[in-house]
């Protein structure tokens, strides 16, 4: 996947919409710690402007590349909840800094800077960020390694709450959208996807958060994403299902107080 650039025309509210190689933001570059360590992670190209009401980057992977859908990023929530922010004339600026198959914890072996743990730190320093949204949780649960211990996954939230908290940044966190069906899935995943969910809904770490378990699960076998919001393979949204989880959000959670505008 190449990466590529979407803004909408109106005042206030751009999209930038990235979906990128996991061997770099967009330009050939050597990969490995060695090289990571050097160069750190690319950044994130900014918004053409800083709204009033600051910019919002969103850090996740595949669901919000818009993965199996029709136009993928185009179609994914972060680039239809622009149209959101512009009927109601909410001044926000939206990035997407997210990359398919992107875990939270680690980084894809042989591709540094794919974690949302290692990504955040490019993240605060997208230009006027006042709000981060960690989303797409599912890939340390399903993929190899697994990581099924719920409180190292927490763990990893209460550290990425930590460094944006520091810089006055706040973090509304995606709940995880259920995958029962997908090859990947295990009675064990599923306790683990339960627990950091419960923990993402009560605990109280986040400044606000996303219910797309919520929305999108089936209410019949909540293990599962509904029929009609399942692209296919039991994971990723159609758009359908981005659709409605664009509708899901809470605007007011997308911009900062003033006191952090």
């Amino acid at each position: 996947m190449g990466r590529a650039g979407v803004r909408a025309g109106v005042t206030g509210v751009a999209i930038i919409a990235l979906t990128l190689p996991l061997t770099s933001s967009g330009a050939t570059q050597p990969t490995g710690p060695a090289a990571s360590a050097r160069r750190g992670c690319p950044p994130v190209p900014p918004p053409p402007r800083v709204p009033a009401g600051g910019t919002t980057v969103v850090v996740g992977a595949s669901i919000a590349v818009g993965f199996h859908t029709s136009g993928g990023e185009r179609t994914a929530w972060p680039h239809l909840i622009v149209a959101r922010l512009r009927h109601d004339h909410v001044p926000v600026a939206v990035v997407n800094d997210s990359i398919s198959a992107a875990r939270l914890l680690a980084d894809t072996p042989g591709h540094p800077c794919t974690s949302a743990l290692h990504r955040e730190g490019r993240a605060l320093a997208v230009r006027g960020v006042g709000t981060l949204v960690l989303t797409d949780l599912i890939n340390d649960i399903q993929q190899t390694p697994h990581v099924y211990d719920p409180h190292e996954i927490t763990a990893g939230l209460r550290e990425f709450v930590a460094k944006a908290h520091a810089r006055h940044v706040r973090v509304v966190a995606g709940t995880i959208a259920p995958y029962g069906g997908f090859p990947a899935y295990e009675p064990a995943g599923e306790r683990t996807r339960r627990a950091v969910n419960e923990f993402i809904r009560h605990s109280g770490l986040f400044d606000g958060v996303f219910d797309f378990d919520a929305i999108v699960r089936d209410p019949r076998q909540p293990t599962r994403m509904r029929p009609e919001y399942d692209s296919g393979d039991h994971l990723h949204p159609d758009d359908a299902g981005q659709r409605a989880m664009a509708r899901s959000i809470p605007l007011g959670l997308l911009r900062p107080p003033a006191a952090h505008g």
